[in-house]
């Protein structure tokens, strides 16, 4: 026999693959090499590279042909071109047409009969030491020496090669420079299946590379006229996971199917909620390449589009998966609710966060179905939201919910209205929040009155009426002891202490906080204790002791990026800076300054944004750059008129020496024009911190 006889020879050039080709070479010293991997992910095309290259003769069968009734010796023969014997049993005359030299059998497309497959190529094995199998499956045919190697799609960069050298093909026009955005984020889309991106090539050379991109929002309809070379379950993207699916038992379909709910993967705990649910369905599922089981698991984009497309046309089965899917993580968002508060936080905050996509997909469904669950769910979304700093979102879910549930329980209005005034004053909306807040407090009584009370007394601190925030934290602290509430307790403890230092009380902040300290260690809230530490490291820096402020400082800057908290991480690092700024550290304060004031505009903290302004003014004084940091005062002062939020009182004496010496150092119009060109100019292009590349100084 010649080698390679009978095999396929491609019409294209391999692209890529050279890792797996490497690896096949080397597993072929064994007796079984299976490819396993999605429709589409290039199979076929890899295995015909490796027997091409593989010494000694080849063989090669097709089998998406076969019918798994029929006997798989005939087929082969069949396909070998071979007469049946009468005097031979149809295996015996395989083996004897194979015969007792080297040989590679290559046996493609294996998926829909691995059982009858695995019974006689564990015949052929044992009868023909020299022979080795080289098979392609959605899944291993589980013989005896069998290796599988997974064939998993492109990478970004050997996916555009792919389709900037299909698309040559096809036109004989390299791709212009500005469609490679586009011809990427097709790749991307396409999950890096070779087979889609074949057929996103076929169709960019009749299309434009961004109407395909633009279009892909029904890939299967987009692809569904450009056809690839090979049988004909791979001519169509549509074909070849319809090919997968009718694979499938019913029960493993339905799960298929549902599964199309999830966005962003799954654990064990939410397909368990799904209705078409059975054990040992999602290992299924795995090994025949339709998703990536274990603890986090998930579909590609591909798969999971032709789920979802199943999936709508059964709209009863569908409401039920989406209902399931959405309440389980309804009921998720309010066990963390809970739980954020103590010793699970951290865990809390990584289930959470792994989970954003759904998070989001239920709450879109929720809002189009009846009852409050949209409402319940934005309500116990708040406290993440205020972790992650998604304070504007978190807001758009409880406006919307409490627009679309007017006739919800008022206790849960009443939860849901605490909830937005607590996102409304992070987003330094006080007016929004103090309304919200007060109204919620006339339908109160009780301990429930405690975390509003609360909240009017940060927005009163963050106005500067520091009286009156004084007395409302007061009166929270007293609900709180009443009724044995140590972590409310702890909390508005905190933020009394927050309230005295901003006003200068730096002794009665020390007490307090020391006391909140205490209680929050005992209940293991990581994130309360590290936000102590952060106000006692201020206390330190006001009393002049940079050297105890830094120690708390960076113990808490440490506490809240293990939390990821980026609230936290910016209040330190600015706070920092000032001890820096104090030790006449300039570089280091501006290298502070600068991540301080990235996170506070990407989370809508203006209250501390103009907070970092004016410290950043100060640097910028010292480093020899007056008319810039004047300028930076005037952005400062445009915020704070905004939000109606002055200076705090401990702040005020430093940001007045800084305005004083700027004031002497430069003429009076000078120091004017930059003030009013900070106050009227985008932050973006105000803050370069390059003396020689300020705006400023280019604007004189």
């Amino acid at each position: 026999m010649d080698p390679g006889a009978g095999l396929p020879r491609p019409l294209t050039q391999l692209v890529g693959r050279e890792a797996e080709l490497r690896a096949a070479a080397r597993l072929l010293s064994g007796r079984v090499l299976t490819l396993v991997g999605a429709a589409g992910s290039g199979k076929t095309r890899l295995a015909l590279a490796v027997a091409g290259s593989a010494p000694g003769a080849v063989r090669f069968a097709d089998l998406t042909t076969m019918d798994p009734a029929a006997g798989a010796p005939g087929f082969l023969l069949d396909s070998f071109g071979v007469t049946r014997r009468a005097d031979l049993d149809d295996t015996d005359t395989l083996l004897a047409e194979l015969g007792d030299e080297p040989l590679l059998l290559v046996l493609d497309n294996c998926e829909h009969v691995t059982e009858p497959l695995a019974l006689l190529c564990a015949r052929l094995l044992a009868a023909r030491p020299a022979v080795r199998l080289l098979v392609t499956s959605r899944q291993a045919l589980g013989v005896a020496g069998e290796t599988v190697l997974a064939v998993e799609p492109l990478d970004e960069g050997t996916a555009l090669t792919l389709f900037e050298t299909r698309t040559f093909e096809r036109t004989g026009r390299p791709l212009p420079a500005a469609h490679r955005p586009a011809a990427a984020a097709i790749c991307a889309a396409l999950d890096g299946l070779p087979l889609a991106i074949e057929l996103a090539a076929a169709r960019a050379a009749l299309l434009s590379v961004p109407e395909v991109h633009r279009l892909l929002t029904d890939r299967f309809r987009v692809l569904a006229d450009a056809k690839a070379t090979g049988p004909e379950h791979h001519r169509t993207l549509r074909a070849a996971l319809d090919w997968s699916y009718h694979l499938l038992s019913p029960d493993k379909q339905a799960l298929l199917r549902q599964l199309a709910v999830f966005q962003g993967g799954w654990d064990a705990a939410a397909v368990a909620a799904l209705p078409a649910h059975r054990p040992g369905l999602t290992a299924a599922l795995a090994d025949r390449s339709l998703l990536h089981d274990g603890p986090r698991g998930r579909m590609l984009q591909t798969v999971a589009a032709y789920a979802a497309a199943r999936l709508a046309e059964a709209p009863g089965e569908d409401t039920a998966a989406r209902d399931a899917h959405a309440a389980h993580y309804l009921d998720l968002a309010e066990r963390a609710a809970e739980g954020i508060r103590g010793p699970g936080q951290r865990d809390w905050l990584r289930r959470l966060t792994l989970e954003q996509d759904n998070l989001r997909a239920a709450m879109a469904w929720l809002s189009a179905r009846p009852g409050a669950g949209d409402l319940r769910l934005a309500t116990a979304m708040a406290p993440f939201q205020h972790f992650i700093g998604g304070y504007q979102l978190g807001r758009q879910w409880l406006a919307g919910a409490l627009a679309r549930r007017p006739d919800a329980p008022a206790v849960l209005r009443a939860e849901a209205a605490r909830a937005a005034a607590t996102l409304a004053m992070l987003s330094c909306d006080y007016p929004a929040a103090a309304n919200l807040a007060h109204q919620a407090l006339s339908a109160a009584s009780g301990l429930a009155r405690g975390p509003l009370l609360t909240l009017l007394g940060s927005v009163e601190r963050e106005r500067a009426r520091y009286t009156r925030s004084a007395s409302h934290l007061r009166e929270a602290i007293q609900l709180y002891r009443e009724a044995a509430d140590a972590w409310g307790e702890g909390r508005a403890t905190q933020l009394a202490g927050a309230t005295a230092w901003l006003s200068g009380d730096l002794d009665g902040a020390a007490a307090l906080l020391d006391a909140s300290l205490t209680a929050f260690r005992d209940l293991a809230d990581a994130e309360s204790a590290a936000s102590c530490l952060t106000h006692l490291g201020a206390v330190a820096h006001f009393r002049g002791d940079q050297a105890g402020a830094r120690r708390h400082l960076v113990e808490a800057l440490d506490g809240f990026t293990e939390l990821s908290f980026p609230e936290g991480i910016g209040w330190a690092q600015d706070l920092l800076a000032r001890v820096d700024l104090a030790e006449d550290r300039i570089p280091a304060a501006l290298e502070r300054l600068r991540a301080a004031l990235s996170i506070h505009r990407r989370v809508g903290d203006r209250w501390r944004t103009a907070s970092v302004l004016e410290a950043l003014a100060e640097a910028r004084r010292r480093a020899g750059d007056p008319t810039h940091a004047a300028a930076l005062l005037g952005a400062a002062d445009a915020i704070r008129t905004e939000i109606g939020a002055p200076t705090p009182a401990c702040e005020l004496p430093a940001r007045r020496a800084c305005e004083e010496a700027l004031q002497a150092a430069l003429p009076e119009p000078t120091y004017a024009r930059a003030h009013r060109f900070g106050a009227r100019t985008a932050l973006d292009d105000l803050l370069p911190l390059s003396s020689a590349s300020s705006p400023v100084a280019a604007s004189r």
